[in-house]
């Protein structure tokens, strides 16, 4: 399912006094199954943005386009209902959403919502579970007895019964410890390669948006300032701490490294592996062979 921004405007409470322009003429594609990362200082449109996609919120001009359906400024909404179906959202904090009574029933909650008989949500929020990782032995227990991350997949699980084409995740790893944090973030990473879904992700971690994307967008001032591959993006080290933003710590970690040995710029690198072997180039042969 592409995505696109045409000419959309947000202006939140307009004509008050608390008027405020959060999206400022932006023109934006996303490609079906993509990973796409949206990075940006407080502020800059990031959620905003995203929030359009599923009919959150609607342009104050201009129109989204998603797939099939398309929401005009000058036009009443379409089946958001539609839309919402192809367009999973994952907020921060999802588990302040679950409430039923077990974990099975709270992850059958969104494809009946969508008029899917009862059984057949069973079986998805079933494969769902299991997708996250989430064994049976757990899922007549009450959601409130998890863990952080074990209520996050859950929550997670509840988005894909749906079966959406896209799924926005709006800082999907707040608030866990480092290793919940990494097992979210792949589960991510695998369910876009083994389903094609289209990932978009809003997210404060360089680090995560270099390594994971294949599309990073850079939001300022409620505009796409950059939108491109991660090594075209990263590479714009002195633009993005101009707006604000850092590059991932491994880009750090070698710029330092290479100014010790009297060397500009290197070209970017995301992974551990990538790193080690930059430094071990870097000592056995100078700056030539980087």
């Amino acid at each position: 399912m592409d995505i696109t921004f045409e000419h959309v405007t947000h202006v939140y409470n307009p004509r008050t006094p608390f008027e405020r322009l959060a999206l400022d003429d932006v023109n934006l594609f996303i490609p079906s199954g993509s990973y796409t990362s949206i990075i940006g200082h407080t502020g800059s449109g990031k959620s905003t943005l995203v929030q359009h996609i599923n009919g959150l919120l609607k342009p104050s001009k201009g129109r989204v386009t998603a797939g099939k359906i398309t929401i005009d400024a000058n036009e009443k909404k379409p089946n958001l209902k539609a839309l919402r179906e192809k367009v999973g959202f994952v907020f921060q904090y999802p588990e302040h959403q679950l409430f039923e009574e077990t974990i099975i029933k709270d992850v059958c909650f969104g494809p009946m919502n969508f008029g899917v008989p009862a059984a057949e949500a069973t079986t998805r929020a079933e494969e769902s579970l299991r997708l996250v990782g989430l064994p049976s032995s757990y899922w007549h227990r009450s959601p409130f007895d998890l863990s952080g991350g074990q209520m996050r997949r859950v929550a997670i699980a509840g988005v894909l019964a749906v079966h959406p084409e896209v799924i926005i995740l709006d800082e999907p790893t707040a608030g866990l410890d480092p290793q919940g944090k990494r097992e979210i973030l792949h589960l991510f990473d695998k369910l876009h390669k083994n389903f094609n879904l289209t990932l978009i992700m809003v997210t404060h971690n360089m680090g995560d948006a270099a390594l994971y994307s294949d599309q990073v967008i850079v939001m300022a001032g409620g505009r796409p300032v950059m939108a491109d591959k991660p090594e075209k993006v990263f590479a714009r080290e002195e633009e993005l701490r101009k707006i604000g933003l850092d590059v991932p710590e491994t880009m750090m970690f070698l710029d330092k490294l290479t100014a010790k040995f009297g060397a500009g710029q290197i070209s970017p690198v995301f992974t551990i592996q990538e790193t080690a072997d930059t430094v071990i180039r870097l000592l056995n042969g100078g700056l030539e062979n980087v």
